[in-house]
């Protein structure tokens, strides 16, 4: 399997953490998504992580990539049947604050006559309802173990103080307490972003 991702991606960060958790031999191709037309053959939306099978068939996004590597290795535990609708809806919540923050990093990076402060606010007040429904249901995802919410939830707080701000861990200080002991394992070290 070939895992074609970028050096920044939460999303991309989120199957490569799981991965090297699950012990699966997955081939990691670092790519510039903007460049890399040979992708539109897999993945016509060209994005990343777009993972390539070894017949040839693509799974994309990183949501269906990861219930396909949860599979691969028989690990069901990673959506617990008795929460899973819990779980998935942690991981869309975690998955909408990565998106989010990017929109907002791309809104600030265009040029400053062609940017929009009501466009940026808007995503601000967003970022800022994600976390604090997050914080206020720590109790629902919090725990050590790996699971599916767990990982996307880590990637995307870390995704928030990289591309963000950091204030938040101030703001919600037991979300914060609990990313940090998260995202020491060797699979979080390994994929921090590089810029």
């Amino acid at each position: 399997m070939r895992l074609y991702n970028g050096p920044t991606s939460p999303f991309g960060r989120k199957v490569a953490v799981l991965y090297r958790e699950l012990g699966l031999a997955v081939e990691e191709i670092e790519i510039h998504v903007y460049t890399a037309e040979f992708l539109d053959a897999l993945n016509p939306l060209r994005q990343i992580p777009t993972l390539e099978l070894a017949d040839g068939r693509a799974i994309y996004d990183s949501s269906v990539i990861s219930l396909y590597l949860m599979e691969l290795a028989a690990r069901p535990d990673l959506l617990p049947q008795e929460i899973k609708f819990d779980v998935l809806i942690t991981c869309a919540l975690a998955d909408g604050l990565m998106e989010t923050v990017l929109q907002r990093r791309m809104e600030s990076l265009r040029a400053e006559k062609e940017r929009s402060a009501e466009a940026m606010g808007k995503l601000e007040l967003r970022i800022g309802r994600a976390l604090r429904v997050l914080a206020a249901s720590l109790d629902r995802f919090s725990g050590d173990g790996l699971r599916l919410d767990r990982v996307a939830t880590a990637c995307a707080l870390e995704y928030t103080s990289f591309r963000f701000s950091s204030d938040w861990c101030e703001q919600h200080p037991s979300l914060s307490a609990w990313c940090r002991a998260f995202v020491a394992r060797p699979s979080f070290e390994a994929t921090r972003p590089r810029v």
